[in-house]
């Protein structure tokens, strides 16, 4: 099947957030005269990720991930801060911090003009709108879609029935989603009713249709 509708992620899917997150992260510790180490790290990211995961169950909203991240690392760090204006400091450092994953590039320019291409992402708004236009690549897409804007997220059908009525009536069986989530983007493509790629896993997955290790990969698949 040679797809002509492009759904992709864009945190490590287009973008390396894992490598930006951390530069922020080192900065805004230090900013408040912690030094930045691996476990520090390591604290972190369980924390954020478990909040994260409590949000797309809709257990609680994203507010609270920016309210509760860092104070419960301060928390646990033993240091007095507010986590309000900690978090904007580590926004803005997101904002600042852009690395590319591997052949992003290389492959936005391959699919240019052949296929339709729309960006789906449950980032925060102001963040991956600088994001997206510091480092160039808004410019090709067809469309991008943000959760916050649309008061529905990855992996809600409803998000998806969105992105679908703004880009006018399509053939599924003509979309892939791309992206490196088996929760907000495997489960929301199968949500959604379209074929679904994950990045950066070596092994196959019941949970998708296609693994790809990278996104050169991905190229075969499209029209």
């Amino acid at each position: 099947m040679a797809y002509t509708i492009l759904l992709t992620d864009i945190d490590n899917t287009l973008l390396d957030f894992i490598a930006g997150s951390h530069a922020a992260l080192r900065e805004t510790l230090e900013a408040h005269g912690i030094s930045f180490t691996q476990e520090r790290l390591h604290q972190y990211l369980t924390i954020n990720a478990s909040l994260w995961e409590a949000y797309e169950r809709g257990d609680i909203p994203k507010e609270a991930i920016y309210l509760t991240r860092f104070r419960r690392l301060f928390e646990a760090l033993g240091v007095e801060a507010d986590p309000a204006s900690v978090n904007r400091r580590y926004m803005e450092g997101l904002r600042r911090n852009i690395f590319f994953m591997p052949h992003c590039m290389e492959f936005l320019d391959a699919v240019r003009g052949r296929v339709k291409l729309y960006a789906v992402t449950n980032g925060d708004t102001l963040t991956q709108e600088v994001r997206l236009k510091n480092s160039g690549i808004g410019a090709y897409f067809d469309g991008v879609f943000i959760s916050e804007q649309m008061g529905c997220k990855k992996p809600e059908k409803a998000f998806f029935d969105q992105v679908f009525a703004a880009i006018g009536p399509v053939d599924k069986k003509s979309c892939l989603l791309l992206g490196d989530s088996l929760t907000s983007d495997m489960q929301g493509g199968r949500n959604a009713g379209v074929d679904t790629c994950l990045l950066g896993h070596v092994e196959s997955d019941p949970r998708c249709d296609y693994v790809v290790g990278d996104l050169l990969e991905v190229l075969p698949l499209l029209g």
